[in-house]
């Protein structure tokens, strides 16, 4: 049996079902990234994949073993790897989202075509989608009825093998010379200037996923409860990339915690839960793919203002966004973060998307669409469920009246103004009294929206939805 294992975004040795089940049950296994220059992940993403990439390859090497890095049109190269190496069988990973669905089904394609079988592993998830449904039979809609079930459920999980050390199955196909390095596309990615200013902040793969995980539970998790809204201390475990990326398997993660909860159980359910969140979006995704790019309820459709419908002062603020120019301190910190370091806290990712939405009424798909190319952690299903819970369209929204005041959040979780005045040093002599709405136009530029008109406009056109 000669099997290819397709990677996605499972960028791991350890905790890979469909890897294990390959190397346990063929003869000669193919393990390979295919990337296609015509179809990429955002800039910021590509960046990290990159990493990524040059690591995980790194790591076969060192246990013997051999990744490929195959560039060109997907479907070409599938094709041509299966047909030149009499391949018996594809394994992937299941994965939601754009661009994900689309390349499954463009290697279902090929796979039908040849007569090879395409086999999905639903693995990346903590239980089945299938199986995380309300009384009626129907996906939860709402996170806590959803975390509660999930949690009632975790003890039919069970703990993974313990991880394969013999990849001398990867070895038995010779890997031609050009699939031995980071394809050219990548490359050239990587050198860009902007990539790697961001990636200076960051140290990826597998190993380095279990030593974030490592030092996050032993110096930060204790205090996670109270620092995690904070977005100028270093409270939160910074391990979204990781995840998204596959290189630790948050199911690993919840096995490594569980021996740990009689000495802290209270911090690890807490974090826990915000790992369920991200179980939650993978399961609306997973229900529900239309939601990627429309609404959840159908009557915001048109509600607020696509990009194709902007005029000339619609379009300047939307750009000042992007900068991080909107006058409105906390809201430009964040926005310069994410520039900065493809991140951006959590509590200010609300704000942001709630100046954008409900404040500057502009459709929630174009914050999505800045997100997915600055982000190193954008992944289709929190990023779209993120952002239509913020603008009030989604599962489980925020209420039509819940306008986020970012004077008034900065004041709460910035008190000091560490977090702001790290992203805007021009704000370091500005009096603490006037840091989060700076009077003195010399200290800073006034906002381009004002906060209480835009919201009471917001409200009114939320109103009138109501009412039809």
């Amino acid at each position: 049996m000669r099997t290819l294992v397709w990677l996605q975004r499972e960028l791991r040795i350890q905790h890979h079902p469909a890897l294990e089940s390959a190397l346990a049950n063929s003869t000669k296994v193919i393990v390979a990234y295919f990337h296609d220059p015509k179809q990429t992940l955002g800039h910021a993403n590509s960046a990290w994949l990159a990493q990524s990439l040059q690591q995980l390859q790194q790591d076969f090497q060192n246990r013997k073993g051999r990744l490929w890095l195959i560039e060109g049109n997907f479907s070409e190269q599938l094709n041509s790897v299966i047909r030149q190496h009499q391949i018996d069988q594809v394994c992937y990973t299941f994965q939601p989202g754009h661009p994900f669905t689309s390349w499954q089904q463009q290697a279902l394609d090929v796979c039908q075509h040849l007569e090879v079988p395409l086999v999905p592993y639903h693995t990346e998830n903590w239980l089945p989608y299938n199986q995380l449904l309300n009384g009626s039979g129907l996906p939860y809609k709402v996170f806590t009825p959803f975390y509660k079930s999930v949690m009632s459920k975790l003890s039919r999980l069970v703990p993974f093998g313990s991880p394969s050390t013999d990849l001398q199955k990867t070895t038995r196909i010779s890997c031609p010379s050009e699939f031995q390095t980071l394809p050219n596309d990548l490359q050239n990615l990587s050198n860009q200037a902007w990539a790697q200013k961001i990636m200076q902040h960051w140290q990826v793969g597998e190993s380095q996923a279990w030593l974030k995980l490592d030092q996050f539970v032993a110096s930060r998790l204790d205090s996670y409860e109270v620092n995690r809204d904070l977005p100028g201390e270093s409270g939160t475990s910074m391990m979204s990339p990781h995840l998204h990326f596959g290189e630790i398997h948050s199911r690993a993660i919840l096995f490594t915690l569980a021996p740990l909860e009689s000495l802290n159980g209270q911090a690890i359910h807490i974090w826990l839960r915000q790992l369920a969140w991200r179980e939650f979006a993978r399961s609306i995704l997973w229900h529900f793919p239309a939601s990627e790019q429309t609404p959840f309820q159908s009557k915001f459709v048109g509600f607020y203002t696509e990009r194709n419908d902007f005029d000339e002062q619609q379009a300047k603020i939307y750009q000042a966004w992007c900068q991080g120019n909107t006058g409105i301190p906390i809201i430009d910190a964040g926005m310069k973060q994410l520039w900065e370091i493809g991140w951006m806290h959590n509590r200010v990712r609300m704000l942001v998307a709630s100046w954008l939405t409900k404040n500057a009424n502009i459709d929630w798909r174009l914050g999505v669409d800045w997100f997915n190319d600055t982000l190193v952690d954008a992944d289709p299903a929190n990023n779209t469920l993120g952002w239509q819970w913020v603008a009030g369209c989604g599962v489980d929204a925020a209420p039509y009246y819940r306008l986020f005041n970012p004077i008034r959040q900065s004041e709460k979780f910035d008190a000091k103004g560490k977090y702001i005045t790290h992203w805007l040093p021009r704000l370091k002599h500005c009096p603490l009294q006037n840091l989060h709405q700076p009077n003195d136009t010399n200290c800073y530029p006034p906002p381009i929206i004002d906060l209480a008109l835009s919201r009471q406009a917001h409200l009114s056109r939320r109103q009138q939805l109501k009412n039809c």
